[in-house]
């Protein structure tokens, strides 16, 4: 993996507005394409400004295939002033101009569920997108799994939210386990989190026997 840095931030934005195209909640919101579309590469880029600033920012490659934004114990979920400390003022004009109120009732949904479903220090994978030119070809897996064996390292959980099945039963074969369903207030649109214990790492002996440490 490389780790991204401000140079990155537009190629990251056009990836996960390809991702983000026709996510499931963005076409609840946004029907009309053209403007989900330009909302995806909007919140694409508040999203990557925030995780620049106060987390990690990775893809597997300079091509920028797939990005996965990150934030670390104690950053999540952020608010306003983390928002004016890293996203231009007019990105955030230009994401309340396409309608940002829209998905009030969804984030505050999920910001209380986040804080109250993990309590203790974790890490967020606040979001992880693929250019649909390049699905299927395990780029989510190897932005994710080298993370998950680091948390592991330093005993840490990670949380995760989605709304769609296929992406649940994907965390889940990464350890993720469910721990909140709930619709979104108004829509039939599942908000889903996930929270993935560390675990123990193992070692051999000597002699080759398997001890955990």
């Amino acid at each position: 993996m490389i780790r991204l840095t401000g140079k990155d931030l537009d190629g990251a934005v056009r990836t996960l507005g390809r991702a983000f195209g026709e996510y499931r909640l963005l076409r609840h919101y946004y029907p009309e394409p053209a403007e989900r579309h330009a909302v995806a590469e909007t919140m694409g880029r508040i999203v990557v400004s925030v995780c620049l600033k106060y987390g990690e920012v990775y893809a597997v490659s300079e091509k920028l295939e797939g990005v996965a934004a990150w934030l670390p114990p104690g950053r999540a979920p952020f608010g306003t002033w983390q928002l004016l400390r890293s996203v231009s003022p007019a990105t955030l004009l230009e994401f309340g101009r396409r309608g940002a109120g829209r998905m009030q009732a969804y984030d505050r949904l999920l910001d209380g569920l986040h804080r109250k479903m993990i309590t203790c220090p974790h890490w967020y994978l606040h979001t992880l997108g693929v250019d649909p030119d390049y699905r299927g070809q395990r780029f989510s897996s190897r932005l994710v799994r080298p993370m998950l064996e680091r948390f592991d390292r330093d005993g840490l959980p990670c949380f995760v939210d989605t709304n769609t099945e296929v992406n649940v039963e994907i965390y889940r074969r990464w350890g993720f386990e469910l721990v909140f369903d709930r619709l979104v207030p108004d829509t039939e649109v599942h908000c889903y989190g996930m929270v993935r214990q560390p675990e123990i790492p193992e070692r051999r002996t000597g002699s080759g026997e398997v001890i955990s440490s």
